[in-house]
């Protein structure tokens, strides 16, 4: 007497279901390692190549800002790729400037110390300025950075009395923007030029008044806590690196200056070490030393 079909049938349906289930479940595993459609994690270098080559589309305006920035979008070749841009294209020197800030002689306002400043922090390993380069806007030079996306200005969070809910962390950032400030001499170091991502991590915009010949450094009081790996880095800079990364968008002047304001930074850690205790002075931070951690 033959086998009735009905248990086999339930035994192939069972199996088949397991199977279907399976692969199911690796297929979401999979697809959840992999970036989301459109939205490619892109490394360093690919949004440089990025915003040197992607097609500039509209173009408007941004309220903040007395060098006059643009906001573009831009999009890559094949479509794939859309993200917006900030274009900054000043380029003046005076001989006296007076804002209601201080008085300065020999004044620039100069976007190729946008570029400096990101091709600085890269030197540095400080994920804390998002990509700038250099490129040509309407037939005039230009520097191009990267859009963070949903950012809040730090002028904005203080009215709003919001607090990061990870306050040793936002300390440590802090406190590593003030020593890269003074390292480069930023005369423009306003509330509006600090970036804070969604996830509180601090990002640092707008150089174009920065990179000053000055050998001094500008306001010792901002110089509290460093982090010790960015200390390391600044001691490897040498004059030679320099002039082969940002020679082309400062003097030799600037770099003397920069280099003068390095050694006068490492000194005054090193001595608050010889004070208060290395764990007094120094720390270290997880974000500072990654590699490019603006997103799409």
């Amino acid at each position: 007497m033959p086998y009735p079909l009905y248990p086999k049938s339930k035994q192939f349906l069972v199996a088949l279901v397991s199977i279907v289930g399976l692969w199911i479940c690796s297929t979401l595993s999979s697809a959840q390692d992999q970036p989301a459609k459109g939205k490619p994690k892109l490394t360093c270098e690919e949004m440089e190549q990025f915003l040197r080559d992607a097609k500039i589309g509209r173009q408007r305006d941004i309220p903040k800002g007395v060098t006059l920035p643009k906001r573009a979008t831009l999009t890559s070749d094949d479509g794939k790729i859309v993200h917006d841009a900030s274009i900054q294209t000043i380029h003046e020197s005076k001989t006296a400037f007076t804002s209601l800030r201080s008085s300065e002689l020999n004044f620039k306002d100069w976007w190729e110390f946008n570029v400096a400043g990101y091709e600085l922090a890269k030197m540095l390993d400080l994920n804390m300025v998002p990509p700038y380069v250099e490129r040509k806007v309407g037939g005039k030079s230009a520097s191009l950075s990267w859009w963070i996306n949903d950012a809040m200005m730090e002028v904005d969070r203080i009215h709003k009395k919001l607090d990061s809910p990870d306050l040793d962390t936002w300390n440590k950032e802090m406190y590593t923007l003030r020593v890269f400030n003074q390292l480069i001499y930023n005369t423009d170091d306003n509330l509006t030029n600090v970036l804070i991502s969604p996830d509180w991590h601090l990002w640092m915009i707008d150089f174009t008044r920065a990179f000053r010949a000055h050998k001094d450094i500008a306001q010792v009081k901002n110089l509290v806590q460093c982090d010790r790996r960015l200390l390391a880095k600044m001691k490897e800079l040498n004059k030679e690196v320099l002039k082969e990364k940002i020679r082309r968008y400062v003097t030799g002047a600037e770099i003397d200056g920069l280099l003068a304001r390095r050694d006068k930074i490492v000194k005054f850690f090193e001595d608050e070490v010889a004070k208060k205790g290395e764990a007094a002075v120094l720390f270290d931070i997880p974000r500072v030393g990654q590699s490019c951690g603006v997103g799409l």
